[in-house]
């Protein structure tokens, strides 16, 4: 509510003033100040202002007075009051006529009656106005805060905030869901898309920058950012009732309300964060912990929200270059690494929905451990999909982002999660070190290396390999050469000398030369069987990369 020219005309001491023009708007125009002008007028005037004058300079000169009236009315008051009986009699007809047509506001009141009484009572009951407006919102200030502590809902907050104040309230947070979830809070949303395309907001300075505002059907649209821990949470978009401006009150009430949002949010990470370490420990102790599998798990399991008789396979990811990404933007709390890890969360679950599949997830230091459902037979599809979604939307967030993955093996069983995280970490650390940056590969698919680490272990067959291989290692080291990759692809493409230069980029005879020199340097020959085999296998055994600090130094 403000204080009206209405009210102002109902005070004892104007009750012997006649209304001349402006019956219709009387209770629609506020009245924030009075101040007394003679003269011109100029730039005097403020909004809302209730004008008194006796009309000393338009004494016998109606148009002069029909001048001073316009520019009254041109200035935005909200009345102008005109002492009769000394300076003016009667008010002219061409100053009623242009007051009717523009729907101002004149009265004329008794030359008795002195000004310094009229703004004494105005100001009194201005100031009674506004402490009745501070009372109330420290009310609403309070009931805030008390619905934050009760654990009530944030579109409870909003409706309670609507129901007291008469505006019209919607959240919209940073993923653009709509709060209060109605039919007038979505068409609210709407409305404020609609006009801030194709209407330039305007910034309110007085009490935020984070306020922007636009019009519709005369009435002032407002959006107020909010933001927790220096991160983008959402806006609140509010529509004031016709005749309600954006002034000072109304703008710390919707500082209040922004404190009472950000205080939930706080309060609702705080507990996802709660929620989320539980849920984490369970998963870590899932897959880290031999063992684990105890008499209540499955009552634990279905309170953090997870299903256990599900088969389940591991996936094990590393973000290869999260300390090549940009520095500058990582210092920013919106993409700080706690951030990082959250929104890798939520593309996590964002993509279990699209596959429909059951996902639980955690995070052990630098590596992603997700348990995956895996319940039917097309799971290496379902996986690579998955996989597929999680990504292009991480790349979608932070352009450049590479990821290498370990997938255990799917056929292990219900309740096999700590073997299935050790097959999907072995696969991890395998593709890592022989295929590169980037790779997905499978349990599977590593027979063949995990049989070469085996071996690697026997004292006997790392003095073999070492007796094979060392030199051509040393050479490629000192020499910047690459034999034992040139080596690799020879004997991939089925000893086809032509083939190999090809993909190698070499020359035929470059290619014949570094063959003689794998010779020279192993004295092994490449056309016996025997020999080859004993390289290829020394080789697979060195890039296991379990040997790689133990090469002797000659």
């Amino acid at each position: 509510m403000h204080l009206t020219v209405e009210d102002v005309m109902k005070l004892p001491l104007l009750q012997t003033s006649d209304l001349v023009t402006g019956q219709e708007v009387l209770g629609a125009r506020q009245v924030e100040w009075v101040s007394v002008i003679e003269g011109a007028v100029e730039d005097f005037v403020r909004d809302n202002e209730l004008i008194l004058t006796m009309g000393m300079d338009c004494e016998n000169q109606p148009d002069k007075l029909f001048s001073f009236v316009r520019e009254v009315y041109e200035s935005g008051a909200s009345a102008l009051g005109i002492a009769v009986g000394r300076y003016i009699f009667d008010i002219p007809d061409s100053v009623i006529d242009f007051a009717r047509h523009n729907r101002f506001i004149i009265m004329v009141i008794p030359w008795e009656i002195r000004f310094s009484d009229i703004q004494r009572a105005v100001m009194a009951e201005l100031n009674a106005w506004q402490e009745d407006v501070a009372n109330r919102s420290r009310r609403i200030q309070k009931r805030l805060i008390d619905l934050v502590v009760q654990g009530k809902a944030l579109s409870d907050i909003v409706q309670y905030a609507e129901r007291s104040l008469g505006w019209r309230i919607v959240f919209v947070d940073k993923n653009e869901k709509i709060i209060p979830d109605i039919d007038r809070a979505y068409r609210l949303a709407d409305l404020w898309a609609e006009r801030q395309s194709v209407d330039e907001d305007a910034i309110l300075e007085p009490v935020s920058q984070h306020i922007e505002q636009t019009y519709h059907d005369e009435q002032h649209l407002l959006k107020k950012s909010i933001s927790a821990g220096g991160v983008n949470q959402g806006s609140f978009i509010i529509m004031l009732p016709k005749g309600v401006r954006a002034t000072g009150n109304v703008l710390h009430i919707l500082e209040y309300l922004s404190a009472a949002a950000a205080l939930w949010k706080s309060r609702e990470d705080a507990i996802v964060h709660t929620e989320n370490r539980l849920r984490n420990d369970f998963i870590w102790n899932l897959a880290k912990t031999p063992g684990y599998l105890t008499d209540h798990i499955h009552t634990r399991a279905k309170i953090l929200g997870y299903n256990l008789y599900l088969p389940y396979v591991c996936i094990v990811g590393f973000l290869e270059n999260v300390d090549e990404l940009s520095e500058a933007r990582y210092d920013d709390p919106q993409y700080g690494l706690e951030s990082l890890i959250f929104y890798m969360e939520e593309e996590i679950r964002y993509a279990c929905g699209i596959v429909s599949k059951q996902a639980t997830f955690t995070f052990d230091d630098d590596v992603l451990i997700i348990f995956f459902e895996a319940e039917d037979e097309g799971i290496h599809g379902s996986v690579h999909y998955f996989l597929d979604l999680v990504e292009k939307r991480m790349n979608a967030l932070i352009p450049g982002v590479v990821f290498s993955w370990g997938i255990g093996k799917h056929e292990d069983g219900i309740m096999v999660f700590h073997n299935s995280y050790q097959k999907a970490r072995a696969a991890l650390d395998m593709g890592r070190r022989q295929k590169g940056k980037g790779e997905r590969v499978h349990y599977e698919d590593t027979q063949l290396n995990r049989l070469m680490l085996t071996l690697a272990g026997h004292e006997d067959i790392q003095d073999i390999m070492f007796k094979t291989v060392a030199p051509l290692i040393r050479h490629d080291r000192d020499r910047g050469a690459d034999l034992i990759e040139t080596f690799n692809v020879y004997m991939s493409q089925n000893s086809n000398v032509s083939r190999s230069a090809r993909i190698l980029n070499l020359h035929r005879q470059s290619l014949l030369y570094r063959l003689r020199k794998i010779e020279s340097l192993t004295g092994l020959s490449l056309v016996n069987p025997d020999d080859v085999f004993l390289l290829q296998f020394s080789v697979k055994v060195w890039q296991t990369g379990v040997l790689s600090d133990k090469l002797p130094d000659s």
